[in-house]
Order: C-alpha cells, then sequence, then structure tokens
C-alpha cells in the first residue's frame, strides 16, 4: 500500500511536468530546513531525516538516508540506499544520477549550503525549479489524503468541544496550551500540527500570540488555535470563548466573524475565484465597521503542511476546484483589548463544499 501511495503521487507529479525531466529531487538539507516535499513523495512516517534525499522517477521512488532511519524508510515501500558518512551520501547520489540530464528541484526547500553542494557533486547534471508544478498537484487532495486529513479534522473537533471542561479562571496560557497537546495525543493524533496557540485577554489581538505566563480572569477572551497531525497530514481549529462576565463588545464581534466565515463557504465551489471568496468574508467585517481590523487573509490550503498550496487572499490567483481542501478563518483583533477568530477545515465539493471540522460555532460564556 505505501508503495503504492508513493509511485502514485510520483506519477500524478510527473504527469504535470514537462517530457525533458529525467527525475525529481527532494532533498533535506538539515532539521531547520526540512522540505516536506519529502514526506509528500516518500510517505515515510515518523524519523528526522535530516540531509535525507529523495529521488524520484516516473517508476519508482528511492530515499537516500542514514542508517538512524532506515528500518522507517524501509517501511514507507520505497527504495532505500543507506550512507554512513558524507562521503558516502554523495557517491550514493551519484551513482543513483547517472545517465541523468535533467533533475527537477524545488528552490524554495533548498538552502544555499545545500545548492552549492549539489551544483560541485553533480556538475554534468542541469536542475530546473519544479516548485510551482508541485505546489500544484498538491493542492488537488487524493482520497487518501482527504481521508487522513478528515481524521485528523475528526481529532481536532473533538479536542475542541473538550476545551470548556479544562478551563479554569487563573490557570495561565502555557497550562492550557498543554492541556489541549495533551489531548490531541490521547484522542489519537500523532501530535500537533503546529504550536498550539493560547491566548487570554488583550493576548488574543495577536494571531500568532506565544502562550505564555498570563493568565485567564473573568470577563476576558480566551482564544485557542491548534491542529492534529494523523499520518502526516493535519487539522486547523480555532475556537474563541469568553469568561463570565460576557464582554458585550467582544460578544458582538464574535458574532460578526461567525457571520463573516458562514458568508466566505457559502462562496466556495468548483470555478471561484480564490479572491471572491476573501472578499465575502471581508466585506462582512467591513460592513460592520471592523475592517482595519481583519488583518490577514480568509484562509489557507492544508494538507502536508499546516499551510499547504492554496490561499483565500485578497491577491490571490487560485480558481477553486474539487478535492481542494481549505482553512477558513476570519478574524477582528483590536489591540491592547482583544480578539476573536473562527476557524474549520473544509473540502471543496462538485456541489460546494464539506465541512471537516465539526466542533460547534456558537458562543460560549465560561
Amino acid at each position: 500500500m505505501r508503495e503504492t501511495v508513493s509511485i502514485y503521487r510520483t506519477k500524478r507529479l510527473f504527469s504535470a511536468l514537462d517530457d525533458s525531466i529525467d527525475a525529481v529531487m527532494i532533498i533535506n538539507s538539515g532539521m531547520s530546513a526540512l522540505d516536506e516535499n519529502f514526506l509528500y513523495l516518500t510517505d515515510t512516517r515518523g524519523g528526522g531525516f535530516e540531509g535525507a534525499l529523495a529521488v524520484a522517477t516516473k517508476r519508482s521512488v528511492t530515499v537516500i538516508t542514514s542508517v538512524l532511519e532506515e528500518e522507517i524508510a524501509r517501511r514507507s515501500g520505497c527504495k532505500v540506499r543507506v550512507f554512513s558518512s558524507a562521503k558516502e551520501r554523495e557517491a550514493k547520489l551519484k551513482s543513483i544520477m547517472r545517465g541523468k540530464e535533467i533533475v527537477g528541484i524545488n528552490e524554495h526547500g533548498i538552502s544555499h549550503a545545500t545548492m552549492k553542494w549539489l551544483r560541485k557533486s553533480l556538475r554534468n547534471i542541469k536542475f530546473k525549479d519544479i516548485s510551482k508544478q508541485l505546489m500544484r498537484v498538491r493542492m488537488i487532495k487524493t482520497e487518501d489524503e482527504i481521508e487522513r486529513i478528515r481524521k485528523a479534522c475528526k481529532i481536532a473537533s473533538k479536542v475542541a468541544t473538550e476545551i470548556p471542561e479544562i478551563l479554569r479562571i487563573d490557570m495561565t496560557e502555557r497550562e492550557a496550551a498543554a492541556e489541549i497537546d495533551y489531548l490531541l495525543r490521547c484522542r489519537g493524533a500523532d501530535g500537533p500540527a503546529f504550536e498550539t496557540i493560547a491566548a487570554f485577554g488583550s493576548a488574543s489581538s495577536m494571531p500568532h500570540h506565544m502562550p505564555g505566563k498570563r493568565r485567564l480572569k473573568p470577563q476576558s477572551v480566551a482564544l485557542f488555535d491548534f491542529g492534529a497531525v494523523h499520518e502526516n497530514y493535519r487539522s486547523d481549529i480555532t475556537r474563541t470563548y469568553l469568561t463570565k462576565p460576557k464582554n458585550e463588545q467582544i460578544a458582538r464581534i464574535y458574532e460578526v466573524v461567525l457571520k463573516a466565515q458562514k458568508a466566505a463557504i457559502a462562496e466556495m465551489r468548483p470555478g471561484q475565484v480564490a479572491k471572491e471568496i476573501d472578499a465575502a468574508a471581508r466585506e462582512i467585517i467591513s460592513d460592520a465597521g471592523y475592517g482595519k481590523y481583519f488583518i490577514h487573509s480568509t484562509g489557507h490550503g492544508l494538507g502536508i503542511s499546516a499551510h499547504d498550496p492554496g490561499a483565500l487572499a485578497k491577491r490571490s490567483k487560485d480558481v477553486l476546484r474539487e478535492n481542494m481542501v481549505f482553512s477558513v478563518e476570519p478574524g477582528i483583533y483590536l489591540p491592547r483589548r482583544g480578539g476573536v477568530r473562527i476557524e474549520d477545515n473544509v473540502i471543496v465539493t462538485a456541489r460546494g463544499v464539506k465541512k471537516l471540522t465539526n466542533a460547534s460555532r456558537e458562543l460560549e460564556i465560561i
């Protein structure tokens, strides 16, 4: 099954490339520069794969890795070449590349130092950037990918419904984030999809706030942005809660954001231009007088990455197609006062969209 997944994805990629490409190579430059396309082509699950390479042709995918990841690599169903030194790694790569003239690479995923090494090691090969083709192929999810995302969404939705039970006045953001990460694993996630955001009070006005020592207070805001990983695929959900007594201004903002999200989702269907979906949400928020406080795009693609290819944004040129998966997340952020974001994951279907996250979106006062 694993081999079939890798080869099927490789065939999809090569169908989007011109015939001059002899092979595609994805390389992990280091732990701080791991290319998510490595996971996409190999379907390896677990491991670091620092310095590993994936070389794909129309008929096979080969992983070149250190002995540290050998067993995990073999479980993927790909062909495996193991190296024990930098010299041996280079020799195995040269062997695989023998007879090839043009090799496709993801320029956006390669460090400058690694690119210099490749040009020195493979002097007779011409490298061609195929990052745009990779992005286009990854935007349209297969049934296997959709099923994994659906499972990740189910886990995140379950955890979202449990958040009110774990919240208590005077707990810190760090404690709340840790509770959510624990629940994600307990409910079946391989791990959190990204660093969980827990933002209390005025900190909720910062979309990418890092959880700290801030404590939850009465008449406050509690915003949580998190997701689950299931077999390399991710969900991304945000829920915002209020603590008693209700802050009337934030409660009004909540209803505006929810209305904007519903308007955006209602616009989503095959053939629709992504920027029109963003415009639908933005119009609701602007008409309510909060336009300048909606400071990010309406949504983004979702898949192997929490921010997969595809954007529901002002300047996006993307056109929706069946089996694209998106996060839809309008928000309003009042500096030094607080913010509201509501985020759900949807899949584009022939008839419109279907929500993959199903936790309640009604305002909860805790």
